[in-house]
C-alpha cells in the first residue's frame, strides 16, 4: 500500500509493510491433530491456531486428577496414627500405676513413630501428586500453537495429520498490522532534518485515511545514485477506521 509523508514542505511517497511477521510453531515435534485457522483469518492474541496430538496426555491428566482426588490411603494412615496415640497414652497411664511394662510402652512408641512417618510420607506424596496435573497441562500447552499477537493469518504451512518436525516447525505465518511500518526514500537534505521518534503526518490514498507516525530509523548511508536516505516509520492504526475495515475483511 502507498503512503504519503510530509517532511518539511515535501510530500514523499513510501510503501507500507506489516509491523511484524511471525512464524508460529509448537514447542515440540509431532503429528498435527487440528488446524483451527484459515488463510486471511483475523486472530486474537492467545487464540489456538493448531494442536498436535494430545490424546495420550489427556488420559494421563485424567489419571493424575483421579489420584489427586483419592484420599483413602491418607485417611487410613491418619486413623492408624490416632489409634497408636491412644495406645501410647493408655500404656503411659498404666505404667505410672505399675500395670504395664516399659518394654510395652517402648514398642507402642515405636509403632506411633512409624505411624507419624507414614502420615508425613503420604502428605508429601500428595504434594507431588498435586504437581503432576500441572506438569501434564504444561506438556499439553507445549503441543499447542497460539497466536502471540492480534493479527492476520497469511499462510498455513501444514495440514491435519501431517507430521511437524523440529527441522521445519512452522505451522502458521501471521502478520501484525495493528501498526504499520512505512519505508521512504527521502532526499538527503530532508533527512538531515529528521530524528528518531520524531512524528510525521501520514496519508493513505487507498483509504483516504490520515495518521501520525514516528520515525524508527534513519539509514546512515546515502544512496549515491538517487541522493536519498532510507527512512523507516511506524504508525499505529488500531484505533482508526482502517483497522476496523481490516478486521471485517479478515473475519
Amino acid at each position: 500500500l502507498i503512503a504519503l509523508a510530509r517532511a518539511g514542505a515535501t510530500d514523499i511517497e513510501g510503501f507500507t509493510e506489516p509491523f511484524r511477521k511471525i512464524e508460529v510453531a509448537t514447542a515440540e515435534a509431532g503429528t498435527l491433530d487440528t488446524v483451527e485457522v484459515q488463510e486471511g483469518q483475523f486472530v486474537k492474541r492467545g487464540q489456538i491456531l493448531a494442536t498436535l496430538e494430545i490424546d495420550s496426555l489427556k488420559v494421563s491428566l485424567e489419571a493424575a486428577l483421579a489420584v489427586l482426588q483419592s484420599t483413602g490411603k491418607l485417611d487410613a494412615a491418619q486413623a492408624e496414627l490416632k489409634l497408636r496415640e491412644m495406645r501410647v497414652n493408655k500404656l503411659t497411664a498404666l505404667l505410672v500405676r505399675g500395670h504395664a511394662h516399659q518394654e510395652e510402652l517402648d514398642r507402642a512408641q515405636t509403632d506411633l513413630d512409624i505411624a507419624v512417618a507414614n502420615v508425613q510420607t503420604l502428605r508429601e506424596q500428595r504434594k507431588l501428586d498435586a504437581l503432576e496435573p500441572k506438569k501434564i497441562e504444561a506438556m499439553i500447552e507445549r503441543r499447542r500453537a497460539r497466536s502471540p499477537v492480534d493479527g492476520i493469518v497469511v499462510k498455513v504451512h501444514r495440514e491435519e495429520r501431517e507430521f511437524v518436525s523440529s527441522a521445519e516447525p512452522t505451522i502458521v505465518t501471521l502478520v501484525q498490522i495493528d501498526q504499520l511500518r512505512i519505508v521512504f526514500s527521502i532526499p538527503t537534505a530532508n533527512a538531515r532534518q529528521l530524528k528518531p521518534a520524531q512524528e510525521l503526518p501520514l496519508f493513505f490514498p487507498d483509504t483516504n485515511q490520515s495518521a501520525t507516525g514516528a520515525v524508527e530509523s534513519i539509514s546512515p548511508v546515502t544512496d549515491p545514485e538517487s541522493d536519498t536516505v532510507r527512512i523507516r516509520e511506524c504508525a499505529p492504526i488500531s484505533k482508526t477506521k482502517r483497522w476496523e475495515l481490516i478486521q471485517e475483511k479478515a473475519e
